[in-house]
Parts: C-alpha cells; sequence; structure tokens
C-alpha cells in the first residue's frame, strides 16, 4: 500500500504533494534519508519499487509530485522558469530536514530525466552539504528530432506561438517491460505535454549546468541508458567529463531505454544506486577546501584562460563599434565613463530606460540593457529588495529600532527603495530604521545623498566614505542588525580580501543579526566581457565566478550560518542570508 500524500506550500502557495516511505517496523532507522525526483509528467506513486531498495536498508525515503504533475497544484506540466523547480525543491528538502529532524550529510538525492536535471541544479546552485547524488538518464538535452527545433519554438513563442508541445514519447520507447508499459498507459495522472517556455528553459538550463559542472564537488553516480530516445547520451557523457567532483561513477547500460528504473533489468540500477550511496556512507565526507579556490582549481582555472583568449574578431569589431557609437547610448557612455561594474552604470541599469541620441542611440541602448547580465542584475534588485523586507520585518518583530548597515552601496538605489517602501506601510508600532551607507567613492554617497534628499528620507541615512576591503574600516562591534553586501565580492578574485569584508561584517553585527550577501556563480558572456568591457579601474574586466558552495564556505569560515537563498532565473546571480549566533 501506497504512504499517504503530505504536503507543503512553495515559496508562491502552490501546495505540493509527497510520499513518505517509512523504515519497516521492525529495521533501526539509520538517521540517513534518501529523495527522489521523478521523469517529467509523472508523480511520486511510481517510485514506490525504487523506495523500497532504501528503506529495507533503513533509510527514510520521500519522493514529490512535482509542480504542475501528479496530484501537486499549478498548470501542468509548466512552471514561470525552471528555476522555479529548482527553487521548489530546495524549500521541499529544508521542510523535510525540518520537520522529520534529519541532517543533510545524511542525504542522499536521486533523479531520472527532468527529476535528475532537478536535482542537478539544485545541488550546483545552492550548494547543499549532501552524502550523494545519483542521476539517471538526465536530461541535459531532449531529443527534439526536428532540425533548429529550440531556435524555433524561441521565434514562436516571441509571435504568441505554440504555449504547448505535446509529448511524442510512447511507454514502449521507455521501457521493455510490458507490465510497465500498460501501467504508464492506463495512469491518469501521467501527463502528455509540456509548456513552450519550460521546455527551452529546460534546453537553457541543461546547457549551463553542462558548462559548469566544474562546480559541483559531491559524490555523482551517471546512470547512461545507451538505447534512450528521449534524451541525448553524449551530452551526459560530457557533462560526467567536466564534474568537478573527486568521486564520480559512470554506467552505461547499453540496451536501456530512458525510464531506467522502470526497466525490464531495473534491478541492476537499483543495485548500483545502492552500492554507491552505501559507499559514500562508508567513507567520511571529503570537503573540498574552497577557501584556496582562488589559487587553484576550476574557477581560477577559468579566469587564467580569459588571459590567453587571443584574437577575436567578433569582440575586436564590438570594441570598435563601442568607441565610436558606444557615445549614442546613455548606458553605454556612462560605463565607458565610470566602468562598466560601476555603482553609476548599474543604478542607470535598474532604471531600465533605454535612453540615447538617435533612434539608433535608443535602440543600441535597449539591447545594451537586454543583455543577459543587466537583466540578471534587475532580478537581483527584486530578490534584494524581498530579501529587506522579509528580514527586516523578521527583526523588528521584537525591537522598536532596526540598524543597517551597507558597506558598498553604490548608489544606495537598493536602500533607498526599501525605506521608501518602509516608510509608505501603516504601522500600530511604527519601527525606527537608521541606516548607515558606506562607499569606497564619494561620488557614490553623493549621488546615495541627493536621491535619499529627493525622496526625503534624508533623517534616517548617515554615510561614511571608506574602503570595504581594508580591516581598518570595522573598528567599531556590534553595532548593527543587518549587514547588506550587494554586488561587491563578486568584484574581487581574492578570497583573503573578500575575507576582510566579510569578516568585518560579523564584527559590526548584533547577536542574531542577519548578513545578506550577493554572489555571481556563473555568467555566460566571460569571454566577451574579457574582451570588450572594463571595470571601474580602467582595466579589462575578468571575472572570477565563485561557485555557491565557494561563497558559502567563506562566509561560514568568519563564522556565520547560511539559513536562506534565492537564485535568479539564468543562474547568474545569488543572494543568500546569513545569521550570527546569539
Amino acid at each position: 500500500m501506497l504512504p499517504k500524500l503530505q504536503r507543503f506550500n512553495s515559496f508562491d502557495g502552490c501546495q505540493i504533494v509527497y510520499r513518505h516511505f517509512s523504515v519497516p517496523a521492525d529495521l533501526e532507522h539509520t538517521g540517513r534519508w534518501v529523495v527522489i525526483f521523478h521523469r517529467g509528467h509523472e508523480h511520486s506513486a511510481r517510485q514506490s519499487e525504487l523506495a523500497m531498495q532504501f528503506t529495507s536498508r533503513g533509510y527514510q525515503v520521500f519522493a514529490w509530485d512535482a509542480r504542475g504533475n501528479g496530484e501537486s497544484q499549478g498548470e501542468r506540466d509548466s512552471a514561470a522558469s525552471f528555476s522555479v523547480l529548482v527553487r521548489d525543491a530546495q524549500l521541499f528538502i529544508s521542510h523535510l530536514a525540518q520537520r522529520e529532524n534529519l541532517a543533510l550529510e545524511n542525504l542522499a538525492v536521486i533523479g531520472n530525466s527532468i527529476g535528475a536535471l532537478i536535482a542537478t541544479a539544485w545541488v550546483h546552485d545552492y550548494a547543499p552539504k549532501i552524502r550523494a547524488l545519483v542521476i539517471a538518464a538526465p536530461a541535459f538535452r531532449i531529443k527534439l528530432y526536428l532540425p533548429f527545433a529550440i531556435p524555433a519554438l524561441r521565434f514562436a513563442r516571441k509571435l504568441g506561438l505554440m504555449a504547448r508541445v505535446t509529448s511524442y514519447v510512447k511507454a514502449k520507447v521507455l521501457s521493455h517491460d510490458r507490465t510497465e508499459q500498460q501501467a504508464f498507459n492506463q495512469d491518469p495522472l501521467i501527463s502528455h505535454g509540456i509548456s513552450t517556455d519550460l521546455l527551452i528553459d529546460t534546453y537553457d538550463i541543461g546547457s549551463r549546468l553542462i558548462d559548469d559542472a566544474g562546480a559541483i564537488t559531491v559524490p555523482v553516480l551517471v546512470l547512461c541508458a545507451g538505447s534512450d530516445w528521449v534524451v541525448q547520451g553524449t551530452v551526459q557523457r560530457k557533462f560526467y567529463q567536466r564534474l568537478g567532483s573527486p568521486w564520480k561513477e559512470w554506467q552505461y547500460y547499453a540496451d536501456f531505454y530512458h525510464a531506467i528504473f522502470h526497466e525490464d533489468h531495473r534491478q541492476q540500477a537499483f543495485d548500483r544506486s545502492v552500492d554507491f550511496i552505501e559507499r559514500t556512507f562508508a567513507t567520511p565526507i571529503a570537503t573540498p577546501n574552497h577557501l584556496q579556490a582562488d589559487q587553484h582549481g576550476y574557477s581560477k582555472d577559468l579566469q587564467d584562460n580569459l588571459a590567453l583568449l587571443g584574437f577575436r574578431p567578433n569582440f575586436y569589431l564590438t570594441r570598435v563599434a563601442f568607441k565610436y557609437l558606444g557615445h549614442l547610448s546613455a548606458g553605454i557612455s556612462i560605463a565607458q565613463s565610470h566602468g562598466f561594474d560601476s555603482g553609476s552604470s548599474l543604478d542607470y541599469v535598474y532604471q531600465n530606460q533605454p535612453r540615447g541620441t538617435t533612434i539608433l542611440g535608443r535602440a543600441i541602448d535597449k539591447n545594451y540593457l537586454n543583455s543577459p547580465g543587466w537583466v540578471g542584475i534587475r532580478e537581483r534588485k527584486q530578490g534584494l529588495d524581498d530579501f529587506l523586507d522579509q528580514y527586516s520585518a523578521k527583526l523588528s518583530s521584537h525591537s522598536d529600532q532596526l540598524q543597517i548597515l551597507d558597506i558598498a552601496c553604490g548608489n544606495g538605489r537598493y536602500i533607498i527603495d526599501f525605506l521608501k517602501r518602509h516608510s509608505a506601510q501603516p504601522r500600530d508600532n511604527p519601527v525606527q530604521i537608521n541606516v548607515e551607507l558606506r562607499d569606497y567613492m564619494s561620488i557614490n554617497l553623493e549621488k546615495a545623498q541627493q536621491s535619499a534628499e529627493q525622496q526625503e528620507l534624508h533623517e534616517q541615512l548617515s554615510y561614511r566614505q571608506c574602503d570595504a576591503f581594508s580591516a581598518t574600516s570595522y573598528r567599531q562591534a556590534e553595532q548593527f542588525d543587518l549587514v547588506v553586501i550587494s554586488g561587491l565580492l563578486e568584484l574581487e578574485s581574492n578570497n583573503q580580501t573578500v575575507l576582510t569584508a566579510l569578516s568585518g561584517a560579523y564584527q559590526q553585527l548584533k547577536p542574531g543579526g542577519y548578513l545578506i550577501y550577493t554572489n555571481q556563480p556563473w555568467h555566460p558572456q566571460l569571454e566577451f566581457i574579457a574582451q570588450v568591457l572594463h571595470n571601474h579601474r580602467g582595466k579589462p574586466w575578468l571575472m572570477r565566478p565563485r561557485s555557491q558552495a565557494e561563497i558559502d564556505a567563506l562566509v561560514e569560515h568568519v563564522g556565520l550560518q547560511k539559513v536562506d537563498m534565492w537564485i535568479d532565473t539564468q543562474g547568474i546571480f545569488s543572494i543568500a542570508v546569513a545569521q550570527k549566533s546569539l
């Protein structure tokens, strides 16, 4: 008999159901647990045979019906973006860990197809310290069979056409097992289509995970089906070869179809998965030394490669265009004067209002503002707004005063917007909020002060010019309830320098206070940026993306504990919250 459905609400109120496969009464619970993410279109009830492989060994097992699948709420096989499914996964596992009192270091995650993609993205983006990851026929590349299918679908969506794609996948190409084929065909909860936008986003996130597989360091087992009609096997191997995990294993089943855990000889895959997970539990966890990632390793190699790109005609032509036509675009003009990573440049990007001289200039500016990085920056602004509101409200619930510090405010836009929102809210017990804005450049503080005065918020703000990367900027301890570090740590490759800022933030926080910090774990245009754009120091902008695991390790090193996180839809920018112990 299947376990009863249980429920939790995701970040937007969407109710997601799951099943808890318990350890048999005659067995001792080991404290170990497994979370299973099903294939696309399916649901948790079809995971019972896989679950029993682990419950019989003392593991608790949990399997969900993903948003829009099975008995969970949400439009069928749809989501605003793939990142929504990954965020659901983060909240699902956090819910289980808290409710069942389970530790992440005792967790193994298993996913098949789209479920494997969700699991991999969760491990990559949120950097949980889990024991093992098993991915079966991961959907890094879905076989669409038509030439140029993804570009054609993108074009159709721009025209408002083809909102959904009907699945061509039949039971007979998923499993050789006739009983499983019949069960698939007769299951009323299995759907047979997908949102076109979600299909495109699945392709994009698959590309990102392959490109940045080196950032994943947990033990990984990849199960590849050799007769897979649904997803490509070659890209699975490419992902495997790029994995940064010191412990990774590959298993190839030449005759298996796509639904590896529902195949004729699925016991082979069951046994292989159990064996791998059991061996990871029999071995002490080996945590990579992320503190030295700036000196050697995956991200350092990425940055070093940027200095050796050589001549690229397309980048050269772009530099020429920026030189002779850039002045027509207001955004490019500001960036050329102050640096593309400067506070003034970001403030213009936040406004998102194309300006320029002539129609051509405005067209250039619109294209500039719609580049992937700037779209991500605006998403980050919204995420930062949400965290500022959420954690200031939490702190204000037991205090009538709130002290906030921004150690590198730029033009102060998000803080000023926060104060404006706060002042507009009617409150029975008003909370006095005072903010200290700091920045290395006086021009940024002057612009922040002008903006605050225009909004009549100047009485709540104070200003101090200082270097966030200097220990002398943090001489007074435990003054603030909330410290913000936004857009700063991404600009500095050296981890010791970053630790100076993080240690300073820790010293400035009161016990129980929160640090909100941003990160850039990946960027799709590293080479373009390195060869075309310059930073606020006038030098080529050579980025070193920090994995989420690395930045979290730095934050943990200074004594803070990560409690919350958000990442944008493209996977370029993240925001996390860490707390100082009481």
